[in-house]
């Protein structure tokens, strides 16, 4: 079964062509402004463009309104909109109302209590995409550095077919990450980068010669 990877928090065609050319399944937008990763409407509209029909291109927000939703997908063409904050199944209902979007919903997790949330969203997204969850005084943790999951939390679920794994993976530890929690798409971003936002193409290429192998 082939290794997905999607790289997120890309910022030039550059990165979309390092992506492409390991055979990434997707690379991550984020119009999130808080993020040092953050990318504008007007850059991120020329790259999807490049990027269209060679890699699936997905647009990563956080407590979103309606509004702005409507604003980035007419400017920005993508093929998935990923939720990174509060978002209930309900608020992504009234999305797709709005947008044929593909949807991604991104889940905090820490325990088994939190892997109950997952069934939640099942209904309303495409995938669902399980990081780690950060205790913090701030309710969103972009600038901060992602910290590994307990990939075992995953082991006795029995249907993977949707599920992202992200959360601190590395070149070091893919191949665990992997084996721990048997899941087969990844998500990684900060890893892949010299510093916060600035992402390494030799990184990335290092990064997906290793998945073609696992």
């Amino acid at each position: 079964m082939v290794l997905n990877v999607k790289i997120c928090g890309v910022k030039s065609i550059n990165h979309v062509k390092a992506c492409i050319k390991g055979k990434a399944k997707m690379v991550g937008f984020i119009f999130y402004n808080k993020s040092p990763r953050f990318i504008n409407l007007k850059t991120a509209e020329k790259i999807s463009n490049f990027a269209k029909k060679k890699i699936k291109r997905v647009g990563v927000i956080a407590n979103t309104n309606i509004k702005e939703i409507k604003k980035i997908t007419e400017t920005v063409d993508l093929d998935y909109l990923q939720f990174h904050g509060n978002e209930t199944p309900g608020f992504i209902r009234n999305v797709k109302k709005i947008s044929k979007t593909k949807i991604i919903k991104a889940l905090k997790i820490s325990n088994k209590n939190d892997i109950k949330k997952i069934s939640n969203f099942k209904k309303v997204s495409d995938y669902i995409l399980i990081d780690t969850k950060i205790v913090t005084k701030k309710k969103l943790s972009f600038k901060k550095k992602s910290r590994k999951l307990d990939w075992n939390l995953f082991k006795k679920i029995k249907d993977k077919q949707k599920l992202i794994l992200s959360g601190a993976i590395n070149i070091n530890n893919l191949e665990q990450a992997i084996k721990d929690s048997n899941i087969r798409f990844i998500d990684v971003s900060s890893s892949l980068e010299t510093i916060p936002g600035k992402k390494n193409i030799k990184k990335i290429n290092k990064f997906l010669k290793l998945a073609t192998k696992l």
